[in-house]
């Protein structure tokens, strides 16, 4: 008995490799990526702005922090006499005072001033008028204080009239900064000048003598 058995065919096949074309980008990933180039562009050049007024913002807090104090000196000291016995004086002392602003960016506004003259032990007081100064500005102040005094010791007609008086000089401000049109809070400031013999009924030169200003 003869079995017949059938094989299946086997077909070789040979393997081909199929190289395609690179794809094309689409115009949707194109306008993505230039969206975001220029969203990039714009955050950029904000934080570029955003440091430069910043910077200007430290300079100008710099500036309004650390201002150059007032430069103050007396030029000249003026004493008229009104009237002069043993143990009376009565008369006007004059100071030519130089305030100078030695800042090249920061403006001063002076509110108020006020002089006091210390003389034999007394005290005279006088308001003087507001000022302004721009940057580099010099302006000279003239004020004229009254002084009448008993003097508790007798030969004070001898002694003024060989001596003279010396009287100590004092002054306090209100200073306020103005930078670009920003105006700081107002400071106090003081000014301490040293006593100088000033001759009576004459002008006496004190050679622009610099001041003590604490700010």
């Amino acid at each position: 008995m003869s079995s017949t058995s059938k094989q299946p065919d086997q077909a070789s096949s040979s393997s081909s490799t199929i190289v395609q074309p690179p794809k094309r980008a689409s115009s949707n990933g194109q306008h993505r990526t230039t969206n975001r180039t220029r969203v990039l562009r714009i955050i950029g050049r904000s934080m570029l702005g955003l440091m430069v007024l910043v910077g200007l913002a430290l300079v100008t807090c710099w500036l309004v922090v650390t201002p150059k104090k007032p430069v103050f000196s007396l030029e000249r000291g003026v004493v008229t006499l009104h009237r002069l016995t043993d143990r009376k004086l009565n008369a006007s002392v004059s100071f030519h005072i130089r305030s100078f602003n030695p800042n090249k960016k920061a403006a001063i506004h002076i509110d108020y001033m006020m002089m006091t003259i210390n003389e034999m032990g007394r005290k005279f007081e006088m308001v003087m008028r507001n000022f302004s100064q721009v940057p580099g500005n010099l302006t000279v102040l003239s004020p004229t204080i009254p002084i009448d005094f008993v003097y508790p010791l007798p030969r004070l007609q001898e002694k003024v009239k060989f001596d003279g008086i010396s009287p100590e000089l004092y002054l306090s401000a209100g200073i306020r900064y103005i930078i670009n049109g920003w105006v700081s809070k107002p400071r106090l400031m003081e000014i301490y000048c040293n006593r100088h013999m000033l001759k009576i009924n004459g002008s006496t030169p004190l050679d622009n003598i610099k001041c003590n200003v604490d700010l």
